[in-house]
């Protein structure tokens, strides 16, 4: 069943076609403040194709890496070409959320200190990293630094609360960001 917000659904990469994933990997490992793919990890949480709602044209592709203790790394790429301003942060809030609820203890991020996309959604939220490690990835010529920015759902919940009226539905309740019924701060379902 996929995900839909108000720009973007997300619906199963396994379920897409063929052509357009070969085609969003081929960008990925073109776009250096990407990094390196890993390998496929088990996750109870699969990757997924993140949709244009209003054609169904893909845009790009969210996905984890599950990691001992309930840690899911999250990763998000969308093709420059064919996104537009808020599918990172709508694809990011309904993906992270998902994670959540699939039982992730923790989510974090690695993110290149170029990828201004992948900064710019944490900014929004106001979430500083939590390490810096300098130097630490030789790519597109130079050795860069990798931010770690990493969060537990408490911390979730409350920095996606502020954005509740932009996400999907408008002002939605705790459920729809990752919350349950009872932590509703409205009281209902």
């Amino acid at each position: 069943m996929p995900l839909a917000g108000s720009w973007v659904e997300l619906a199963p990469l396994v379920e897409a076609p063929e052509r357009e994933v070969a085609r969003l990997v081929a960008l990925r490992l073109l776009t250096p403040e990407m990094g390196s793919p890993t390998g496929p990890e088990e996750s109870p949480v699969p990757a997924m194709l993140v949709l244009e709602r209003s054609n169904r044209r893909p845009v790009g592709i969210v996905e984890n890496h599950w990691l001992p203790g309930a840690n899911a790394v999250f990763l998000i790429y969308l093709d420059p070409g064919r996104a537009r301003a808020g599918y990172g942060m709508e694809a990011s809030a309904i993906y992270i959320s998902r994670l959540f609820d699939g039982g992730a203890r923790r989510v974090s991020a690695e993110v290149l200190d170029f990828n201004r996309a992948m900064h710019g959604i944490f900014r929004k939220v106001h979430l500083e990293p939590s390490v810096r490690m300098a130097e630490h990835v030789y790519v597109a010529g130079a050795f860069r630094d990798l931010l770690v920015y990493s969060f537990d759902r408490p911390r979730w919940l409350r920095m996606i609360a502020r954005y509740r009226a932009i996400l999907p539905g408008g002002r939605r309740t705790m459920v729809a960001v990752g919350g349950s019924p009872r932590v509703d701060s409205g009281g209902s379902a």
